[in-house]
């Protein structure tokens, strides 16, 4: 058996800055930005959680809401959006502010950006500016 020739690998990082976190937009700048180019997402979600709410539902989460979504896009055979899941917890803030009668139907947890020094308790009653 023939072994194959070695060859040298340079792993040097020299001249690739270091990766950091403000190298691509924050969540909140992406959702911003999704946001804006899709505003029927939130009004489809309003209509669903009105639904959920008429209808005598306790909690639910913004990610079911976004199965149901992505479920009734497939079978009408609409093209489908790219929905990431990243975006939820904004989407949930954006509709108890939008909502706030519908605070109670989401269970609200601090943003990792919130969680400094308090990693004890992610589970909070979070006011919605």
């Amino acid at each position: 058996m023939r072994r194959q020739e070695e060859l040298p690998l340079d792993m040097s990082t020299a001249g690739v800055p270091p990766p950091t976190p403000r190298n691509r937009p924050s969540i909140d700048e992406r959702f911003e930005a999704f946001h804006a180019s899709h505003p029927w997402v939130l009004e489809v979600l309003e209509e669903l959680v009105g639904e959920w709410v008429e209808r005598g539902g306790g909690r639910i989460s913004v990610k079911a809401l976004f199965e149901q979504l992505r479920w009734s896009h497939f079978r009408r055979d609409i093209p489908q959006i790219r929905l990431n899941n990243v975006f939820t917890s904004r989407y949930a803030r954006l509709l108890c502010r939008e909502h706030p009668e519908w605070a109670d139907a989401f269970e609200l947890r601090r943003l990792r950006a919130e969680r400094v020094g308090d990693r004890d308790s992610l589970t909070v009653k979070v006011v919605v500016k």
